[in-house]
């Protein structure tokens, strides 16, 4: 049974419409999602180019590729994903403050169903490697309790890319908690802890492991693979063997970088070539994109954008997406319209083969990706609504309430306007000649502002201490 549940209360800018099924001789597409982490604006090679990512941009500039040349997500790890998988936008779901943490007793609300539970509804087998991030301390939280048939991968916020271990400070106990976090579910939330992969590089392992997956995959059934990349996320860490590639590159950071990121430029390449050898390729529709802007601090570079990772400015909310499909992509190139992550679950569901124009907060731009003409637009979406700034954009204007960037601790009140169309920098703040458009933006907010989750952080817990679980960052220690 296809679990399309709508929440009784619809956003004003979006409808819900109801779906109906492609035709039973179609065969849907496979659908292979690939997000990178922490992955800067600027941070492709066809952008800057003493970095080196042949491959990404051979598929980006391919005639079956579409380009979303105004793609925006969430400026964090866990609100990005959690409006990927659910199609709300996190300030809808909870999840609008921050990340989820190690040892944090907190996880996306059940009532908000996940893309995977909605494609296994249309016979899709469902498979995530990688990070997840949206919560592991009980069964319920877990991917395959939440529509995965499998998992492999890390819970938490970041791990070493070598030893899979990460260190948690905990105020409590005044000390630094170290515990590994690697585990493979095979199905119906059961988690089991991998030792023997100390050594292997993340990048490399998830690749292999996907491969692996699909190679004992059904092909009767279509996929959906949701490859989530720990690159380029820190801990700066890459293989010797990258560094030649990087040699232009002056900052000793921005080369390690450099070096993480094309070793997944490799790794997708293999993998793509793994889906031709596999007869695979022809019907499956690839995406790549990242979860939010890069931090400067640890080599990524947002240019010519304004601001970075866990800001509200456009270095830390706008990113680069490919969508690539041989099949369903004929003419590709650029795609300017406005596109936010929340269209994702319904803009897949479309890929699936579903007629549906919209889900929860987003809509289907499946039609606009594949043919480059529009069955609906969108003119209007949010950036984030939280106590530490909000922002919304509408047409050409954004409206920033507050702080942009959460370290800040002023301007709490401060409103800022920018015509983005025009000034995609944010250099020209227009909002004391456009008192009209001020109000009507603030107005607006705090329309949204009704529609509200509670925040579903939590201060973390000793139970969720790997010193309980073998060394581990385990499930099942929390109601």
């Amino acid at each position: 049974m296809l679990l399309l549940l709508y929440l009784t209360t619809t956003i004003p800018w979006v409808s819900s419409s109801g779906p109906k099924r492609r035709s039973a001789e179609e065969k849907p597409p496979n659908i292979l999602f690939i997000m990178a982490d922490d992955l800067g604006y600027n941070d492709l090679d066809w952008k800057d180019d003493t970095l080196h990512t042949p491959n990404l941009r051979e598929l980006a500039f391919s005639e079956n590729t579409a380009i979303l040349t105004n793609s925006y997500v969430n400026q964090l790890c866990t609100p990005t994903r959690s409006a990927f998988m659910t199609g709300y936008y996190p300030f809808r779901v909870g999840t609008q403050n921050g990340v989820f943490l190690h040892m944090e007793p907190s996880g996306v609300p059940e009532m908000f169903p996940f893309l995977p539970e909605n494609l296994r509804g249309l016979d899709y087998s469902t498979y995530l490697i990688g990070k997840w991030h949206l919560g592991y301390c009980r069964k319920e939280y877990l991917p395959t309790s939440r529509g995965f048939d499998y998992f492999y991968g890390f819970y938490g916020p970041q791990t070493g890319y070598f030893n899979h271990s990460a260190d948690q400070y905990h105020r409590d106990l005044k000390r630094v908690v170290k515990g590994m976090d690697l585990f493979e579910e095979s199905g119906d939330g059961n988690s089991i802890p991998d030792f023997n992969q100390k050594g292997v590089y993340s990048t490399d392992l998830f690749t292999e492991v996907s491969m692996s997956v699909l190679d004992n995959h059904n092909t009767s059934k279509p996929f959906f693979m949701f490859l989530s990349y720990q690159a380029v996320h820190p801990p700066l860490q890459v293989p010797k063997s990258y560094d030649k590639y990087c040699s232009r590159v002056k900052s000793r950071y921005r080369r390690i970088y450099c070096g993480m990121l094309t070793a997944m430029d490799f790794a997708i390449a293999m993998l793509i070539d793994y889906l031709k050898s596999a007869n695979l390729y022809e019907n499956t529709v690839i995406v790549f994109t990242s979860d939010n802007g890069g931090t400067v601090d640890f080599g990524a570079s947002n240019a010519p954008l304004r601001g970075e990772k866990d800001t509200i400015w456009e270095g830390g909310t706008k990113t680069t997406t490919l969508v690539h499909s041989p099949r369903y992509i004929k003419k590709g190139g650029e795609r300017k319209m406005l596109f936010h992550v929340v269209d994702w679950h319904a803009t897949l569901l479309g890929v699936a083969g579903l007629n549906v124009d919209s889900y929860g907060d987003g809509i289907n731009q499946w039609d606009y990706i594949s043919t480059g003409k529009a069955r609906q637009r969108r003119f209007q979406f949010v950036y984030n609504l939280d106590v530490h700034g909000s922002a919304i954009r509408d047409g050409d204007f954004k409206l920033i309430l507050g702080n942009p960037d959460r370290k800040t601790k002023s301007d709490r009140n401060k409103v800022r306007l920018y015509r983005i169309t025009v000034d995609p920098t944010e250099s020209k703040d227009l909002s004391k000649s456009n008192p009209i458009v001020v109000r009507r933006l603030l107005s607006k907010i705090n329309e949204l502002k009704k529609y509200m989750h509670k925040n579903v952080r939590k201060p973390l817990s000793l139970s969720g201490s790997p010193e309980n679980f073998n060394g581990t960052y385990s499930s099942y220690w929390c109601q």
